[in-house]
C-alpha cells in the first residue's frame, strides 16, 4: 500500500520500475500503437525504438525484439560505479529504478547483455556497498553526542523503500524526545 506508513513493498517498487523507458530493436513492423500507458512505435525491424520495460519484456518473451542494454548497464560502467561507491561517501548517480531494470534484464534478456553474469555480480556488489553505506550513515545518527546528518542524495527507489520505515520511526522518536515532559 503506497500510502501506508510502511511504504511500498518490494513488489510494488519493482512494478513501478517497469514503466521506465528502454530501447528495443524490433523484429517486426507495426505502425504506432495506442495503449493505456501511451503511444509507442512505429516499429520497424532493427530500428531502435523506446518503450516501457514491461512492453519490452513481453515482446522479448515472444521473440519479437532484442532489448538494448542501457549504457550504465555494462561491466565497465558498473566497475567504475563500484570503485566510486567504495571510495566515496556520496552515493553515485544511477537511474532511480536501476535495481529493477538490471534485475529484469539479467533475468529475462540475458542474450542481449554482454557477459550478463559479470553484470549481475557487479550489480549485487554495487547494491551491497550502497546498503552498507546507508547502514553506516544511519548508525551515525544514533550517536546522541554527535551532531551529525546523513546525505541521502542519489538513492534509488528500492533503497528509499528499504530505509523509509526506519527513517519515519526515527523522526517520530526524535520529535517525542524533544518535547517537554
Amino acid at each position: 500500500m503506497a500510502n501506508s506508513p510502511e511504504g511500498c513493498s518490494h513488489e510494488e517498487v519493482h512494478f513501478g520500475g517497469e514503466d521506465q523507458e528502454v530501447h528495443i530493436l524490433p523484429a517486426f513492423a507495426l505502425p504506432m500503437v495506442n495503449l493505456i500507458g501511451g503511444t509507442y512505435g512505429p516499429f520497424r525491424p532493427q530500428i531502435k525504438v523506446s518503450v516501457p520495460l514491461w512492453l519490452a519484456l513481453i515482446l522479448k518473451k515472444q521473440g519479437k525484439c532484442n532489448i538494448v542494454a542501457p549504457k550504465w548497464l555494462s561491466s565497465s560502467s558498473l566497475r567504475a560505479v563500484l570503485e566510486s561507491e567504495r571510495g566515496d561517501e556520496i552515493f553515485q548517480a544511477l537511474p532511480f529504478h536501476y535495481v529493477e531494470i538490471a534485475t529484469d534484464l539479467c533475468k529475462h534478456s540475458r542474450d542481449d547483455l554482454q557477459d550478463w553474469s559479470s553484470i549481475y555480480d557487479l550489480m549485487e556488489n554495487v547494491r551491497a556497498v550502497r546498503h552498507s553505506k546507508m547502514q553506516s550513515g544511519l548508525r551515525g545518527l544514533l550517536d546522541v553526542h554527535a551532531l551529525k546528518g546523513v546525505k541521502l542524495s542519489n538513492l534509488a527507489s528500492l533503497e528509499v523503500s528499504i530505509i523509509r520505515k526506519y527513517m519515519a520511526s526515527s523522526l517520530d522518536h526524535f520529535y517525542l524526545s524533544s518535547q517537554p515532559p
